[in-house]
């Protein structure tokens, strides 16, 4: 006979068999096994959910790889340290507490919890979005809510969702059809929200094995998609020795969170920022759960059971634009009170009072500005608010031409001054942007440029160049010499009061300062030499540069 179909034909000797017996296990034994194995492991923790924050405080840091360009209103790219207080009961034991209403841009790994140490934590990326609720619902069934082409009656029917990668494919009692592809308005319905989606940013933290009760616990955490710029207004006096000084602090949000009634605060100067802070912030999975893959090309025309439809309009699928940012708020000051507008603030706002002012903190090496009154950092906007004004700083105005191993650039002006209380300031500039006006006794107030500024410290030398002079030239007659080259300048002033003139020279590495035009004054990595220019006069020097070989 021949082998029974599945076994082998040949059976091996009886001292090559081995046969596995079970061994029992008295009934009695095993119960007292699992009476004796704790509850965790056959329970998960259990879940508590914060829904939001008591207080909260936002420090927001400049982008220091911005140079000076402005804010990146759709996207900034800094960060901002959020401290939330929380009030929570937890039950005894390890607890998975899900904070939500956290900021979307949370970097899950910076999290620290203060009042329950945590043992670990996950910021959960399962949104309350289309991809959510389709990647919760594939496999189930919907209502799917259409257009009919031909009368344009809207029908409902249901419908299971098949597959959700890359393009939605549902089945339907005429066949399988790939959604958003008629280019007709549809939708699919779902009975209910799925429970393991959130409305919100939520991070999940499990904490220690922790008596329990009511307790207060702080979640400090670094989020992406912050940024702040500071813009100073400046008035130049008529004679040019003194400037009247304002400042803005502007902070910009691009996140999905808002904060009520924070503590707002930002900090001026470069910190150093680790690599693993700059990503794994949630940001492409957002992304992708914000809409479907609508740019592909889509398969079939409608269902696998109709007849390829002819003479339809075509309907362009593309993925709408993000909506515009919010245009930068300004703020104009009425009496006592900051109103903010949309509109620029009148010329004479930097005269009113200000109701609001950041005030100045030492941080280490850095200075925190911190608003006074609580403020709503409200999601993808921007704030504004005062922190500096200043009635009178004492300084010169100046109009320089740099040589650099040849002849003079362009002549431009600066207003310069020492940041320290004896000359009216003494307080740190962050680094911004500044528009510089000019009172005159015959046309008024004017604007006369705008400068880039850097970060100066106390007691600093500050140089805020604003503009190219039209009154003040420079002629130049070169002349070649064996070794270099000879610059005979001739200095004009067209206007009716005298101005201060300087050349600076800074090395290159080709050329070097042989003959100078008179008395230097030597500074860090430059030389300058100095002159006044008599009101419609002029002044004549010369040097000489030399090739370095």
């Amino acid at each position: 006979m021949g082998a029974p179909s599945g076994e082998c034909a040949r059976t091996p000797a009886p001292s090559t068999m081995l046969r596995m017996v079970p061994l029992p296990v008295p009934g009695r034994i095993l119960a007292l096994f699992l009476a004796l194995l704790p509850a965790t492991a056959f329970a998960a923790p259990p879940v508590v959910v914060s829904a939001a924050p008591d207080k909260v405080a936002v420090t927001i840091y400049r982008d220091p790889g911005r140079g000076d360009g402005p804010i990146d209103r759709s996207s900034p790219n800094s960060i901002a340290l959020i401290a939330e207080t929380r009030t929570v009961t937890l039950p005894p034991g390890e607890v998975t507490v899900r904070f939500e209403g956290v900021a979307g841009g949370i970097v899950p790994q910076t999290a620290i919890l203060f009042g329950a140490p945590p043992r670990e934590r996950n910021r959960d990326a399962a949104l309350l979005s289309q991809k959510g609720l389709v990647d919760a619902y594939t496999g189930q069934q919907v209502l799917l809510r259409r257009t009919d082409p031909a009368t344009g009656k809207v029908t409902e029917e249901t419908a299971t969702i098949r597959s959700a990668a890359g393009r939605m494919v549902i089945q339907t009692p005429r066949g399988a059809e790939a959604v958003y592809c008629t280019g007709l308005a549809q939708t699919l319905l779902y009975p209910e929200a799925p429970a393991t989606l959130s409305a919100k940013p939520v991070l999940s933290m499990l904490t220690k094995d922790q008596p329990g009760g009511t307790v207060t616990i702080t979640l400090a955490y670094v989020a992406t998609g912050f940024d702040w710029d500071a813009t100073y207004v400046g008035t130049l006096s008529e004679d040019g020795k003194a400037m009247k000084l304002f400042a803005w602090l502007t902070m910009a949000s691009g996140d999905e969170t808002s904060f009520p009634d924070a503590t707002a605060a930002a900090v001026a100067g470069t910190i150093n920022r680790s690599e693993d802070t700059r990503d794994d912030t949630g940001q492409q999975a957002k992304n992708e759960a914000r809409w479907l893959n609508r740019s592909s090309q889509c398969w079939p025309a409608r269902t696998t059971s109709d007849i390829p439809l002819t003479g339809l309009p075509s309907f362009p699928m593309s993925i709408p634009p993000p909506p515009p940012p919010a245009p930068m708020m300004s703020m104009a000051m009425e009496a006592d009170n900051i109103v903010v507008t949309a509109q620029r603030r009148s010329e004479k706002a930097m005269d009113a009072p200000i109701a609001v002012t950041a005030r100045a903190e030492n941080l280490g090496d850095l200075k925190l500005y911190r608003i006074p009154l609580p403020v709503t950092v409200a999601a993808q906007s921007q704030k504004q608010v005062a922190f500096l004004n200043t009635p009178k700083v004492t300084g010169q105005l100046v109009y320089r031409a740099r040589v650099f191993g040849g002849g003079p650039a362009d002549t431009q002006m600066l207003f310069r001054f020492r940041n320290r209380k004896a000359d009216g300031l003494g307080d740190p500039l962050p680094a911004g942007k500044a528009v510089i006006y000019q009172d005159s006794a015959a046309f008024g107030r004017q604007v006369v440029g705008e400068s880039t500024v850097a970060d100066k410290a106390v007691e600093e030398e500050v140089e805020w160049v604003f503009g190219s002079p039209t009154g003040v030239t420079v002629e130049q007659d070169e002349d070649s010499l064996p070794n270099g080259s000879r610059h005979a300048l001739t200095l004009r002033n067209a206007n009716p009061f005298p101005v201060r003139f300087e050349l600076e020279f800074a090395p290159d590495g080709n050329s070097v300062l042989s003959k100078a035009p008179g008395r230097m004054i030597e500074k860090p990595g430059k030389r300058i030499w100095a002159t006044t220019l008599p009101p419609h006069g002029e002044v004549k020097a010369d040097y000489e540069m030399r090739a370095v070989e």
